[in-house]
């Protein structure tokens, strides 16, 4: 008798801790994308941001590699100017963190206002963290006309 009440009280228990621990609720993880920057005296926000990524083949030292440009589209929630956007992309993106160089070609950027493209001859473009599902860093190039936009940062989802 005793077993079989000892029996029934272990199988109680391990029914409700078995049941305790089993749930089926997805973990729901948000992104907040943004990007922000300083034209000069004018504060850049993005309403959208997108991020993409094009697969293309280059051959360097006789190997064919494969690899991915990162593209992140920053479009403006200005009343004024709403075509306004910021358009950053790393050359040899690699899924690591890294500060990547316009003048080396290793990054690129533009600037479109008011229907006028302007791009970017020096700066930097820099993926400070990726975790399981962002990608988070900060840029700051100068255009071809003067054009100085600084303190640029950006979170983004995966594309």
């Amino acid at each position: 008798m005793k077993k079989a009440v000892f029996s029934v009280i272990v199988l109680v228990s391990c029914c409700l801790i078995f049941s305790g621990c089993i749930k089926n609720t997805p973990y729901v993880t948000t992104i907040n994308p943004s990007m922000t920057a300083n034209i000069g005296t004018y504060n850049f926000t993005a309403s959208s941001v997108v991020p993409s990524t094009l697969d293309t083949q280059g051959q360097q030292n006789e190997l064919i590699d494969s690899v991915e440009v990162l593209y992140i589209t920053g479009n403006s929630s200005d009343l004024v100017y709403p075509k306004d956007k910021i358009v950053l992309s790393i050359s040899r993106f690699r899924w690591l963190t890294g500060i990547s160089s316009i003048v080396r070609g290793e990054a690129n950027a533009y600037y479109y206002h008011n229907g006028v493209v302007y791009s970017a001859i020096g700066g930097i473009v820099s993926v400070t963290k990726i975790t399981t599902n962002s990608i988070i860093g900060y840029f700051s190039f100068t255009t071809s006309n003067g054009i100085n936009i600084t303190n640029g940062t950006f979170t983004v989802g995966y594309p």
